[in-house]
């Protein structure tokens, strides 16, 4: 094995500018996939959930609002969420920029 197969770097990372330009840079394994998100603000993300992925998430900077499961939350740098299998959760950013990292298992086919 070789050191590309146990580090990631940004140039291993697909990135995309989506909707609202909001910047995701993804890496998927084998059973997971990290997903960094760059937020601006008062972005507002519309409610969902996932038949298949179990989805944490870790609040890197910035401060982020989620609703999961009807049970509302200010996240702050350095505190997580989790919204189980089938959980419907959204999110939305205030008045600044927030970077979040999202951990997906399994892997979403749509982000691959």
């Amino acid at each position: 094995m070789e050191a590309k197969d146990f580090f990631i770097g940004p140039h291993e990372m697909k990135i995309e500018i989506v909707e609202g330009n909001v910047e995701r840079r993804i890496y998927t394994g084998k059973n997971l996939q990290v997903v960094e998100y760059r937020f601006p603000p008062n972005k507002t993300f519309p409610p969902h959930s996932h038949d298949i992925q179990e989805q944490m998430g870790y609040c890197v900077s910035g401060r982020l609002g989620f609703n999961i499961g009807g049970i509302e939350k200010e996240l702050h740098p350095g505190e997580w969420y989790h919204a189980p299998i089938g959980v419907e959760h959204n999110a939305w950013t205030f008045d600044e920029p927030a970077v979040l990292l999202d951990i997906f298992s399994p892997p979403r086919d749509d982000l691959r």
